[in-house]
């Protein structure tokens, strides 16, 4: 793993009750048992009570008869670590961190429920959400969209809900930032079926807002099929040399490549 992908999990240790343990939030290092128990005890705390709260609204939709005509999203922004790898929070371009829930219920559309394994995305929400509303489609953001009032990236996934094992995108894209030393760097990851790859280059802010891909500070490599924990960087690895020339051609070609023919 290069060093940059790696985040010292700052946001958790400066809560009081960390912090006087005084770990220093490096690689190869955890917690002591005890205290992953204990943060991990909470977290379930936290989601059974939040789906209890969950439940109470979607109860009181039935039961003022607005269940029928009532689209329901439910996501999280991201994922969160529980000390896999000895890593905590979400600032990190990791499967855990990444690969979050998304649940949509479109009334006379998903009544009796299904689940797809095809790659979404984040940016999919917006425009399936319109479609279910029966609003006006909204365009494809253009390469450039400073000038662009309303446009989407992503696609609704209506068509999937219809058709949960149709032809879908090949891969989906998310990205993290980081710094060093004064510089500013930006993870960019793409997910297959199988891989997750991620490059670290540098990155320029406003106005261009663009990769630096000559300056790479970390690259990174995982096979999902044998290795789904993703325990092991397969970056420099000469058996993965093809599949990683093809994934950072991919990578940087960018998410238009990659739409579903809907």
């Amino acid at each position: 793993m290069p060093e940059i992908a790696w985040v010292s999990y700052g946001e958790l240790r400066s809560y009081y009750d960390i912090l006087k343990l005084n770990a220093s939030g490096n690689p190869n290092t955890s917690l002591p048992n005890d205290v992953v128990i204990n943060l991990r005890r909470a977290y379930y705390s936290a989601l059974s009570h939040t789906d209890d709260e969950l439940g109470r609204v979607l109860q009181e939709l039935e039961n003022l008869g607005l269940a029928n005509d009532t689209i329901v999203s439910f996501w999280g922004d991201h994922g969160w670590q529980l000390g896999e790898h000895g890593e905590w929070c979400k600032h990190t371009n990791f499967e855990d961190a990444v690969h979050a829930p998304m649940m949509i219920h479109v009334p006379g559309v998903t009544d009796k429920g299904l689940v797809t394994e095809r790659l979404t995305e984040f940016v999919d929400l917006f425009p399936t959400l319109v479609e279910a509303a029966e609003l006006e489609p909204l365009p494809l953001c253009p390469e450039n969209s400073d000038q662009i009032g309303l446009c989407r990236e992503g696609t609704s996934l209506m068509p999937l809900m219809r058709d949960p094992t149709m032809e879908w995108k090949e891969a989906v894209f998310s990205q993290y930032p980081r710094s060093k030393n004064g510089l500013s760097i930006m993870g960019y990851s793409i997910r297959t079926d199988q891989y997750r790859y991620t490059e670290w280059p540098g990155f320029s802010g406003p106005p261009a807002y663009k990769p630096e891909w000559e300056t790479m500070f970390g690259v990174e490599l995982y096979d999902h099929n044998s290795d789904p924990e993703e325990n092991y960087n397969r970056a420099d690895d000469p058996k993965y040399a093809t599949i990683r020339n093809k994934l950072r051609d991919q990578l940087r070609t960018g998410w238009r490549k990659f739409l579903p023919p809907v």
